[in-house]
């Protein structure tokens, strides 16, 4: 019953109709915004890129397979409209965040004025990493993705995405390292 509900319901967003789309976008507005806020660090830019993610969306229903899991395919969009605007601006600017499920927590919390200093270590590693290492780092441990939902927004498989989150974690300990912290295993 509940997948021939969700497929009427992809069959609505494929017809473009404003309902099921008002749906989706109030479903899933949050999340992106969120997730786009963590990687570029700025609400302003975050906002703009949230608009271009639904924007894109809504002009790419048509072609929505009819077996589509909706979530990921929004990421996929707003990964990418992520990217256009680094190629486009050639700016990198990280939120902090760990990899640890307390420090995953506290990226939730406000409030964190204390740990300034080591917020703006972790920006500076971050900056260092090469983008697609860091989306996959974002993806993975602070928006919870598995490796083969991360792998489908991505574009790439569950093997290369286990193998930049190795990578990343090791880049991101070796730049955090080098500026005078100690990083823990």
């Amino acid at each position: 019953m509940a997948i021939a509900l969700e497929a009427a319901f992809i069959e609505q967003l494929r017809r473009q109709e404003e309902v099921a789309f008002t749906v989706i976008y109030e479903r899933h507005r949050m999340q992106i915004y969120n997730y786009l806020y963590r990687l570029s660090g700025s609400r302003e830019l975050a906002d703009d890129l949230t608009h271009d993610t639904f924007l894109s969306a809504y002009e790419s229903l048509p072609k929505l397979r009819p077996d589509s899991n909706i979530s990921p395919w929004l990421y996929r969009i707003a990964s990418n409209r992520f990217r256009d605007y680094l190629r486009r601006k050639k700016v990198i600017s990280w939120l902090p965040w760990g990899d640890t499920p307390r420090e995953e927590a506290a990226l939730a919390c406000r409030g964190e004025e204390d740990r300034l200093p080591e917020k703006e270590a972790v920006q500076t590693a971050l900056k260092a990493m090469k983008p697609e290492y860091a989306i996959t780092l974002v993806l993975r441990l602070v928006e919870g993705f598995s490796s083969e939902e991360t792998a489908s927004i991505l574009g790439v498989s569950p093997e290369a995405i286990r193998m930049r989150l190795s990578r990343a974690r090791q880049m991101f300990k070796t730049a955090y390292a080098a500026d005078g912290r100690m990083v823990e295993s």
